[in-house]
């Protein structure tokens, strides 16, 4: 019970920070999500929080690493197999060396093994941490394959190696020849065993497809599964679970290769939920740390026998920090071998330098390190911890920093938001000039209207005030119709209630929503004398009832609402037409009042003529693209995006169908 309800406050607090994040954007997610974890933290229930590394590592870990392997090109990895070695590898192990030895000699009183088995711990970057810089700053294309590449092999070589250390420290001695069959069993023994599991795996998932057994609930789980099995089993092996992961998780993603367009929902439905769960773990990954960032205080002032004050250590972890991005820096520099070639090589290095990140996952690999040693409490465990934890956030502080001051300024997302408004506007001037069905076409402009909104961030001040105004407007209107004589004293009187309630029901609060159905419910119970009559109108909205109700009043009465309502709809349109200035909150409200006059003036609208529309405006929307992309008005990457969306609105209406017939 007590993992189950910090699980539930943790994916809490990672949608608390992705909100935080979207209105503070200059402070990246990970931020909110460690100060979130330090909060928590402060919390008698979790004040002796204590991170454990093997169940870490299995949940959280293994299907973080699965799923951005099986996302990853396996043509790119093929391209630039050496690079990846390069850095996973031959940068780890050199770094290990290097900042390692230069370790020992600035803090003598942690022995050589322990500083290379902490430069093994902070060496590898982290997949999560990497992605969440990358969301901040986008880099180029070839240095974000490389970097995410890296942090899948990566970590298996600093894994390997941090136990090398750490048994060379224990035992007191150190076999090279030992330490190299180790290494290679596991990180090879690692690599096929996975990559083994998972092309067993993928035969019998596409052995169900071609038995059509390829539901999305069966395939899901079985996708799901996967990283947890091949983990462990690789485990009980001796193997690295970490790179067999990896290695599962590559195999997977050429199962899409052989799909290409079999099986497409299955194959969208497994994409949508690895991203959610990617979009969680990745989150709870932070969280974790701000919750794991007290106790490694705690474990530095209970362990800690040095007389070397926190201050001291944290200027030797910044040291050990900027050592080994200086060598990542000369390394990226002269060793990586690029495909493209660039104007700035050193920057680009530098930037490489930079967002090579760390994580939880350094974090828990430190945890790991005993509490005891031959019997003895470990002295020195809490300052490695400390040091480890002053890494991680140094190296998620600077690239957020300095990447953006090196990086050029780009607007490169401002023309894609262009075009989807150009795409949304076409599909309504095409649909707008439609004269055989005007009702099934105001149905699909008024949705295709919403998406243009719903790009933008309206007022609500700014809204609910035009509103207001609307409603006197179109009551002057209709009394100016008393005075003329065209209506009675009557039909003002219920017209004016008929707008106190629209008015109402436009400001969209719940409990007005709730007052409304209930309402609504009594008067179609009373006037029907039926029950079910009751029910079905409490479960309506009432945007969608009120103008029933309201027609049913003006008919017990002998009148009619549609004339007033057609002289009101009038004067507010060409009311709103004086407000461009405000065009996010005077589209709201004009499509609120546009909607109201469609069903209050149209008969029962043909769903296979919406649906027509609906295929006709999707249809204008992709010929725009095709058009742009054929006059080289946009690049191939940002067509496919836009026809992606186009794809993903067009999937949204046939499931959602019945909901556009009204």
């Amino acid at each position: 019970m007590d993992f189950v309800l910090l699980f539930s406050v943790i994916l809490a607090a990672v949608v608390g920070a992705n909100i935080l994040a979207r209105h503070v954007s200059f402070i990246p997610v990970p931020f909110f999500l460690i100060a979130i974890g330090l909060v928590l933290s402060l919390l008698p229930v979790y004040r002796n929080f204590q991170l454990d590394p093997s169940t870490f590592t299995l949940g959280i870990i293994a299907p973080l690493l699965f799923n951005e392997a099986q996302n990853s090109s396996r043509g790119w990895i093929g391209r630039s197999i050496t690079n990846i070695l390069s850095m996973a590898v031959g940068l780890v192990l050199v770094t290990v060396l290097v900042v390692g030895t230069g370790l020992h000699a600035l803090y003598v009183l942690l022995p050589l093994s322990l500083c290379y088995a902490l430069l093994a711990i902070v060496s590898p970057t982290d997949a999560s941490a990497v992605n969440s810089i990358f969301e901040a700053n986008p880099i180029a294309e070839e240095q974000a394959e490389t970097l995410k590449n890296e942090s899948l092999f990566n970590d298996a070589a600093g894994i390997v190696i941090f136990d090398m250390a750490l048994g060379a420290y224990i035992s007191g001695s150190f076999s090279l020849n030992h330490a190299l069959e180790l290494f290679l069993w596991e990180f090879l023994g690692g690599l096929l065993f996975g990559a083994l599991i998972g092309a067993v795996i993928v035969s019998i998932r596409l052995a169900l497809i071609r038995y059509n057994d390829d539901t999305p609930l069966i395939m899901v789980l079985i996708s799901l599964m996967t990283p947890f099995l091949v983990y462990l089993l690789a485990e009980e092996l001796a193997l690295s679970g970490i790179l067999a992961v990896v290695a599962a998780g590559l195999v997977q993603g050429s199962e899409r290769d052989k799909l290409r367009l079999t099986s497409s929902r299955m194959q969208m439905v497994t994409s949508n939920v690895w991203e959610i769960i990617s979009g969680a773990l990745t989150g709870t990954v932070f969280v974790l740390l701000g919750l794991s960032l007290p106790e490694v205080t705690q474990a530095l002032h209970i362990s800690d026998k040095s007389n070397l004050t926190v201050l001291v250590l944290i200027g030797i972890g910044i040291v050990a920090y900027l050592a080994k991005g200086l060598l990542r820096l000369l390394w990226t520099r002269f060793l990586i071998k690029r495909h493209k070639r660039s104007e700035h090589i050193w920057r680009d290095s530098l930037i490489m330098a930079l967002s090579g990140a760390n994580g939880t996952i350094t974090l828990s690999l430190a945890f790991s390190i005993p509490n005891t040693v031959h019997g003895q409490p470990f002295a020195l465990r809490g300052t490695m911890i400390f040091l480890a934890a002053v890494v991680i956030l140094v190296s998620l502080i600077m690239p957020t920093i300095f990447v953006p001051l090196i990086l050029p300024s780009e607007q490169d997302t401002q023309p894609r938001y262009q075009w989807v408004r150009r795409m949304i506007q076409t599909a309504i001037r095409d649909l707008a000039g439609e004269k055989d069905h005007p009702a099934e076409a105001q149905i699909v402009i008024e949705s295709l209207q919403q998406q243009l909104v719903l790009d933008a961030t309206p007022n609500r001040r700014l809204q609910r005030q035009l509103i207001s105004e609307s409603h006197q407007v179109e009551l002057q209107a209709v009394h100016q119709m008393f005075l003329d004589g065209q209506i009675t004293a009557d039909e003002e009187m219920y017209y004016g209630r008929f707008l106190q309630f629209n008015n109402f029901t436009a400001d969209e609060k719940i409990w007005k929503n709730v007052w409304l159905r209930i309402r609504f419910s009594l008067h179609m119970g009373t006037q029907y004398k039926d029950l079910s009559r009751a029910q079905e109108a409490f479960l309506t909205a009432p945007i969608a009832l009120e103008e029933v109700y309201w027609r049913e009043q003006f008919e017990e009465h002998d009148e009619d609402i549609l004339p007033i309502e057609q002289v009101g709809f009038d004067a507010v349109m060409a009311f709103l037409k004086t407000k461009q200035g405000n065009a996010v909150e005077t589209n709201l409200v004009r499509r609120f009042y546009r909607t109201r006059h469609r069903r209050i003036h149209a008969k029962d609208v043909d769903s296979d003529i919406v649906y027509q529309m609906f295929m006709r405006a999707f249809h204008a929307e992709y010929e725009l693209i095709q058009e742009a992309i054929s006059s080289g008005q946009i690049e191939q990457d940002l067509a496919q995006k836009l026809q992606r969306r186009i794809s993903i609105d067009e999937m949204t209406y046939l499931e959602n169908v019945d909901a556009y017939n009204g």
